[in-house]
C-alpha cells in the first residue's frame, strides 16, 4: 500500500444516514445527507499556525449510504464501509497502471442521526452496552448488560469510547460562527444510532491496534438533528450539515 501525505489534495467524508422509523415516516438524517452524494465540498485549509502537523486538503469528497435501523444488521455493515473506504482507494485490476490509486490525506465517518427538536447535537461518546429499545424488525437486544450483537474477536473492545474530535469546540464554532443552535452531547441515547457510533469507533481502533493505520489516518463522529420544522427546514439541515463537514474535516 502506498504511503498516504498529509498534503494530498482530498479528503474523503464516508456519511451515514438511517432509513426511517417509529415516528418518523421519513428520516431527516438520510434526506440531509443524500444530495451529498458523489459529490465534493471545496475546503480552506487552516494555516500551520492554527493547526500544526494537520493536513492540507483543499477538497472533501463525500460518499453516502443509508443505514437500517437494525441491530443485527449494523454489525457487519459499519466494519465493511471502513474495509471499504480505507486511506488508500485500489483501482480495479483492470486500471492499475494506468493511473495512481486515489490517496487520501485522511478518512472521515461522520454518522448523522435524528434526535431530540429544538437543536442539533455533537455526540462525544459510545458504549458498548446499555441498549434495550425494540429495533425495526422488532427485534430488541437480550440484555443491556452486553452488547446486542457479539462477536468473539471484539470480546477485548473497551466499554466506552470518545471521538477524537472536539466536540465542545465544534459545537462552539458551529453555534457562534454559524448562527445555529448546536451543543455537545455526552448522552447519544443508547439507541440503534448510539450503537452504531460505537461500532465505528470500535473499527477505528482495531485497525489502529493491528498496525494497519495510524491515529491521524481516519475520525469517527455522530451528530443528531432534529426533526424537519423542529426548528430548521430540510434545506436548513442540509446546509447546517455542510458547515459541520467543513469544519469538522479542516480542523481535526
Amino acid at each position: 500500500m502506498a504511503p498516504i501525505h498529509k498534503n494530498s489534495p482530498k479528503v474523503k467524508v464516508i456519511l451515514t444516514g438511517f432509513e426511517p422509523f417509529g415516528r418518523h415516516e421519513t428520516n431527516p438524517s438520510w434526506l440531509s445527507v443524500q444530495p451529498l452524494h458523489n459529490t465534493t465540498l471545496d475546503l480552506t485549509p487552516l494555516s500551520q499556525l492554527e493547526k500544526k502537523n494537520h493536513h492540507q486538503a483543499t477538497q472533501a469528497v463525500l460518499i453516502c449510504q443509508e443505514l437500517p435501523v437494525e441491530y443485527r444488521k449494523v454489525p457487519a455493515l459499519v466494519p465493511a464501509l471502513h474495509a471499504e473506504h480505507s486511506k488508500v482507494e485500489l483501482l480495479p485490476e483492470d486500471k492499475q497502471g494506468e493511473q495512481d490509486n486515489e490517496e487520501y490525506a485522511k478518512t472521515y465517518f461522520i454518522h448523522v442521526g435524528v434526535g431530540r427538536d429544538g437543536y442539533t447535537a455533537i455526540e462525544t461518546l459510545a458504549h458498548r452496552t446499555g441498549y434495550g429499545a425494540p429495533d425495526n424488525a422488532q427485534w430488541q437486544p437480550e440484555s443491556k448488560e452486553d452488547a446486542p450483537v457479539k462477536k468473539a474477536e471484539w470480546i477485548a473492545d473497551p466499554d466506552v469510547l470518545n471521538t477524537t474530535v472536539d466536540t465542545a469546540a465544534l459545537a462552539d464554532y458551529l453555534s457562534k460562527e454559524k448562527g445555529w443552535i448546536c451543543q455537545q452531547s455526552l448522552d447519544a441515547g443508547h439507541y440503534l444510532c448510539e450503537f452504531t457510533f460505537y461500532l465505528s469507533l470500535a473499527e477505528r481502533q482495531r485497525r489502529i491496534v493491528k498496525g494497519q493505520e495510524t491515529e491521524d489516518d481516519r475520525a469517527c463522529l455522530f451528530v443528531h438533528l432534529p426533526s424537519v420544522g423542529n426548528p430548521y427546514s430540510l434545506d436548513e439541515l442540509q446546509r447546517f450539515v455542510k458547515d459541520m463537514i467543513i469544519r469538522v474535516v479542516t480542523a481535526y
